[in-house]
């Protein structure tokens, strides 16, 4: 028992850093009026497109420090990843109504153009990379990464409840995809003209996934109950008359 209790002493200590050490300075001053006025008013003067010109002055004005910052990367966005786990599992305890309200006021507040636009230069990166090769060091460590991602996604959401949510998004992405004047149109379009480019990525691996369903809607209907399958090694019986 002892020994139990020293090795999560231990532990505790090892990883305390620079988080560790936020959260207990911050359970100090959260109580303190004056604090919480400060910090509204810091975010409250938060300018989000001095960010462009922040980023490149990180890039070029000194090589040296963008590589120290690349280099502790990781752990910025572990720990981004972290918080925002816990975010949200804080956010699935509150009201459903209350919810709602908040994350309007959050996405209302979002730039879609930007977000777009950060979307769209990582999306021509990574097609950039070459991660078709088998060799490929990146290509290793995003499969390690997206195995991870979905075990833990999985078991956070559920299967069925993955399920319905999906179900739900594709029956509106459908009703959105009517209209010739929204983006989803313009998406799909673009994914159809680049569908049209790419017979093999058709071939084998879009269809097969289309099958699927096909194949396990025939197998359930030949087993339904009362049923039997016909005998493939006795002649069928001909019809008289």
């Amino acid at each position: 028992m002892k020994m139990a209790v020293e090795t999560g002493t231990r532990t505790e200590v090892e990883t305390r850093g620079l988080v560790d050490a936020l959260d207990r300075i911050l359970r100090q001053l959260i109580s303190t009026p004056k604090f919480k006025e400060t910090v509204i008013t810091l975010l409250n003067a938060v300018d989000p497109p001095a960010a462009r010109r922040l980023v490149r002055t990180i890039f070029w004005q000194d090589p040296g420090l963008l590589m120290s910052v690349l280099g502790t990367l990781p752990a910025i966005l572990n720990t981004a990843f972290q918080a925002l786990a816990e975010a949200a599992a804080q956010m699935n305890s509150m009201p459903a109504p209350l919810l709602q309200d908040l994350l309007h006021r959050i996405v209302e507040g979002l730039d879609g153009e930007a977000l777009g636009e950060a979307a769209g230069g990582l999306a021509k990166m990574s097609l950039s990379l070459g991660l078709s090769e088998e060799g490929s060091g990146l290509r290793r460590s995003l499969s390690s990464l997206r195995g991870d991602f979905f075990s833990a996604f999985s078991a956070a959401m559920g299967d069925a409840s993955l399920a319905e949510r999906l179900s739900a998004w594709m029956a509106a992405a459908g009703e959105r995809a009517k209209d010739k004047e929204s983006s989803t149109y313009a998406f799909v379009q673009a994914l159809r003209k680049a569908l049209e480019k790419n017979p093999d990525f058709v071939k084998h691996v879009l269809q097969p996934l289309l099958e699927l369903p096909a194949k396990s809607s025939t197998r359930k209907a030949s087993t339904k109950s009362g049923e039997t399958k016909p005998d493939a090694s006795k002649p069928a019986a001909k019809k008289e008359g």
